[in-house]
């Protein structure tokens, strides 16, 4: 912790130096202390700027707004009181010398690193960076109605478009070197520098995507790489984008204020839908080429060709899909979760589980099986049916050691398998499988569903029994425990389901209501009030322990990052150090290499920390809103 429990808020924001000059927040930051909005504020900070982060917070604090309103809520804050004879004064200065401007006053109370600003071009600057990553969504102004506007409205004059921040997307930066070693493990070095390349752009056309991509892995395997080996290299990262928006990890970005782009229809060589963000052409392309060399010229053919054409639409814009990563992570870690519970009695449970769950999240978000679904019945069965699965969809995920081990067992894989799930079915703590359709008799081998609900309540009990047993100890655990499952409870009959003397009860009801884990009930038996004859009942209320215990570990992980953040700062001259390390003499000492291992094994630990949590986070807050 950065502050200590003695400390008042008032105090400290009275205090001279309250972080030894490192600043965290801007100048709009939220004054509720919201510990997800905090998070989120602190990693547009982290990765775009001071800059960025003051328009985030605008947002945050205010809500949907026009860049006029922006402007009046910036200024406000950021633009300090200046006496209008002094500004007389000042403009009517003559230059020192020639060459020197007129002098001007600085019209912000502090310096632009610490995200005060009122120039308007930095404002449009900041919405161009937070737009082009989807951390903010502009739409059109509703009608006064209160209809939403018409998308040829765009086609007009002085379209004032409504700016809407995106808080969860920016919890998901720090999430980045996750998404691209998933990719690395599933798709190789060509997926992960797809990956990459997209999380660090925002947003690309194909081509981009192709170059990029093709630069970056020819810059891990060597640096002198001929023409004909990035050719190479670039057909097989082409395969490696197709094999990945096929499986739904890349999603088309819809233009502002067009109608969406239809991922089925193929355009012909008359027709010019409407390019990204700023209303470019799709034959813009060009303007990334180097010159148009014959590099260029061959990855426009093989994007063009038929056998890329339904994939690569001509003027399509990508991003990365976070929920379909979310999705193939929840299958890991709900898979982990059935292989310590059930795979003693049942082998491969956990492996089913998770080839099952990807191969849902596949049929989610694929575009391949929603082009399946062409008229109206068959999306609406599609939409019944989405989480519904037989053992031959799940065995193209299942790993190849276990299922030649299936198909090599009397019956068959499809046999083995129905039989394995059908016994999973039968599971109550926690229910793992739901069989649809029984599977005796079935031409498929029954249908199942995997009970991702109830898993993922299992594994938030865990979490939050975890977490109060490491702050309260067995007893608060015990004792929230008997309140959730029995319900309101007075004090007395707490301590005696609990085990424990009646003091000791009271003492952590107390502590658990003042941290807001558990909930009284104040009964009171006359019209006096008088304490000494009331009724007290405790319970616990789950939907206020979970947020309870989510903001508290966006407030560990806010912590974290803040701390990781003034380490860097403070070691700044060990990194400098570092990289200038053959040329100079320094770090040659046994102090000097003793002191910059101490460093390095700081902030190894407090990225440690930071991952462990970040996996806690995601399991509380985004695997249930996939």
């Amino acid at each position: 912790r950065f502050l200590t429990p003695n400390y008042n808020f008032l105090t400290v924001c009275n205090m001279s130096n309250t972080f030894g000059g490192f600043t965290t927040t801007s100048p709009l930051s939220a004054l509720s202390h919201n510990a997800l909005n905090d998070l989120a504020s602190n990693c547009v900070r982290d990765y775009f700027g001071p800059t960025c982060q003051t328009v985030f917070d605008c947002l945050i604090t205010q809500g949907p707004s026009t860049l006029s309103q922006l402007m009046i809520k910036i200024r406000t804050r950021c633009k300090r009181d200046i006496n209008p004879e002094r500004s007389r004064l000042v403009e009517q200065m003559t230059p020192l010398s020639q060459r020197r401007s007129r002098a001007n006053l600085n019209l912000t109370r502090g310096n632009e690193e610490k995200g005060f600003i009122v120039n308007i071009s930095a404002v449009r600057a900041a919405l161009i960076v937070l737009l082009q990553h989807s951390l903010v969504k502009a739409q059109l102004p509703p009608k006064a109605d209160g209809t939403a506007s018409s998308t040829t409205a765009i086609d007009g004059k002085n379209v004032k478009f409504q700016y809407t921040v995106e808080l969860e997307r920016a919890v998901h930066l720090q999430r980045f070197p996750r998404y691209v070693e998933y990719a690395r493990k599933t798709y190789k070095e060509e997926g992960a520098a797809i990956v990459e390349e997209l999380l660090v752009h925002g947003r690309m056309t194909s081509h981009e995507v192709v170059k990029c991509s093709t630069e970056c892995v020819g810059r891990y395997l060597s640096d002198d790489v001929s023409d004909e080996e990035k050719l190479v290299l670039a057909q097989k990262i082409i395969d490696a984008f197709k094999t990945m928006v096929d499986d739904g990890f890349l999603e088309i970005v819809d233009p502002i204020g067009r109608a969406p782009v239809n991922e089925q229809e193929e355009y012909d060589g008359n027709e010019k839908p409407e390019e990204k963000l700023m209303e470019e052409d799709a034959d813009d392309d060009d303007v990334f080429m180097d010159g148009g060399d014959k590099i260029d010229t061959a990855l426009q053919s093989i994007l063009k060709a038929q056998k890329y054409k339904k994939s690569f639409i001509q003027g399509a814009v990508w991003r990365v899909d976070y929920k379909m990563f979310h999705a193939s992570l929840r299958s890991i870690y709900l898979g982990r979760l059935v292989t310590e519970r059930y795979n003693v009695k049942v082998p491969f449970s956990g492996a089913i589980v998770s080839a099952a769950l990807k191969f849902t999240a596949s049929k989610e978000f694929s575009p391949m099986f929603k082009m399946k679904s062409a008229t109206e019945d068959e999306r609406q069965r599609f939409l019944e049916e989405k989480t519904v699965f037989t053992p031959n969809d799940v065995m193209n995920f299942l790993p190849q050691t276990i299922l030649g081990e299936l198909k090599n067992k009397a019956g068959g894989a499809r046999t083995n398998l129905s039989s394995l799930l059908t016994t999973m079915a039968q599971f109550n703590y926690p229910p793992t499988i739901v069989e649809v359709e029984e599977a005796q008799g079935h031409p498929d081998g029954g249908k199942f569903e995997i009970a991702t609900r109830q898993l993922l309540s299992y594994l938030k009990g865990r979490i939050l029994h975890q977490v109060v047993k490491d702050h309260y100890g067995d007893v608060g655990a015990r004792i929230c425990s008997i309140l959730e499952a029995k319900g309101y409870m007075e004090g007395d009959t707490v301590a005696e389901n609990a085990m424990v003397p009646a003091k000791d009860a009271r003492e952590l009801l107390h502590q658990l209501y003042k941290a807001n884990y558990i909930s009284m009930l104040y009964l009171q038996q006359s019209k006096q009030h008088n304490p000494a004859t009331a009724s007290y009942l405790w319970c616990v209320d789950k939907k206020r322990i979970h947020n309870t215990v989510l903001m508290n570990v966006c407030r560990a992980l806010y912590n974290i990052r803040l701390r990781r953040q003034h380490e860097v700062e403070v070691g700044k001259e060990w990194i400098e150090r570092a990289k200038f390390a053959d040329d100079t003499d320094e770090n040659h000492s046994e102090a000097d290499k003793a002191n910059y291992n101490r460093f390095c094994q700081g902030l190894e630990r407090i990225d440690n920390a930071s991952i462990q949590i970040d996996e806690t986070l995601m399991v509380l807050n985004d695997f249930e809103n996939i």
